[in-house]
């Protein structure tokens, strides 16, 4: 009987070398540890770096969309929501920010479809009290304003500090009407993740147990970015036993390449039923720094909140001039 032929070591280099080259390829990301991302999703201590999402759709993503979707329309399917008012207390808390303390706003905020150019402009018109001293602000048809010694003005660069301010009460505005419909964000991700399951770190002691999702948005408003959208990578919690949202990570990209050190948090509390559709009586908003940890910025407080005020375009019109 012939035995099996000797194999040369050339011969067993070729055939070995193609599957150690597979092995060296750099692996897709977004297979974290799950020990190691619930630590990171900790509000005082987060130092998540964001994964890059899978190539294709997961199938659970339409089923959680429509869970979620069911669980903040309590009563059934409403309208999509594009106004409202209400009061804001706004706390800044952020020990290195300046000013610090309280400030109360209200506000009345509007998406409206401009027929000139075919595309929705946010509207926005507040009064601030802080210091004894009243401060309205607003964005109308033709851009953000503020009263001067009681004559409106454009905010521009040289109202540079009062513009931040308009632009980022803005951003915070229309992140709040955006995040009233859950179900419709997490349906238009681009290159959205596996849902997987992990717990969130809402505040010291109290830990929620989450289903995630990441993925793309062309254009999400950002705190850290005032005035117009960016695209963004989101990470969105969504509570298992109640299938509500919980929170979202927001990370600008650009060239679609992630900034891990202006990534942002926001997470919905106390949500409860207002005009049909779930809304928090408290947003927190939490920063990272250079290391990517998270640091809490602002706290609002929601009040008074209506989400189908009848307000026209009209309604946001700077005063005249006398």
């Amino acid at each position: 009987m012939t035995g099996p032929a000797p194999v040369s070591l050339p011969t067993l280099l070729e055939a070995l070398l193609p599957a150690f080259l597979r092995a060296q390829e750099p692996q897709p990301q977004g297979t974290a540890n799950p020990a190691t991302e619930a630590t990171a999703t900790a509000p005082a201590e987060g130092t998540a770096t964001p994964a890059s999402p899978a190539t294709k759709p997961h199938a659970d993503l339409e089923a959680l969309a429509g869970r979620v979707q069911a669980a903040h329309h309590p009563k059934g399917p409403v309208a999509p929501v594009q106004a409202f008012t209400g009061s804001l207390e706004l706390h800044l808390v952020d020990a290195d920010a300046e000013p610090r303390g309280q400030v109360d706003l209200d506000v009345r905020f509007l998406e409206w479809m401009d027929p000139r150019i075919k595309r929705v402009r946010p509207l926005l018109r507040y009064q601030v009290v802080q210091a004894g001293k009243p401060i309205v602000r607003g964005r109308d048809r033709f851009g953000p304003w503020q009263l001067i010694q009681g004559k409106p003005k454009d905010l521009n660069d040289q109202l540079a500090r009062d513009l931040e301010e308009c632009e980022r009460h803005t951003n915070l505005a229309r992140q709040l009407l955006k995040l009233l419909a859950p179900g419709d964000v997490l349906r238009a991700l681009q290159r959205p993740s596996a849902v997987a399951s992990e717990p969130l770190n809402v505040e010291r002691g109290v830990r929620i147990e989450c289903e995630t999702v990441e993925g793309d948005l062309p254009a999400f408003a950002l705190l850290q970015q005032g005035g117009e959208d960016a695209p963004t990578h989101l990470k969105v919690y969504v509570a298992k036993e109640t299938g509500r949202l919980i929170a979202v990570d927001a990370w600008p990209t650009k060239d679609g390449k992630i900034d891990p050190t202006q990534g942002e948090r926001m997470l919905l509390l106390d949500l409860h039923e207002r005009d049909g559709v779930l809304v928090p009586r408290e947003l927190k908003h939490l920063f990272r720094n250079e290391t990517g940890k998270l640091r809490l910025k602002t706290r609002a407080v929601l009040n008074n909140l209506s989400l189908r005020p009848k307000l026209g375009v009209d309604a946001f019109d700077r005063p005249p001039t006398k």
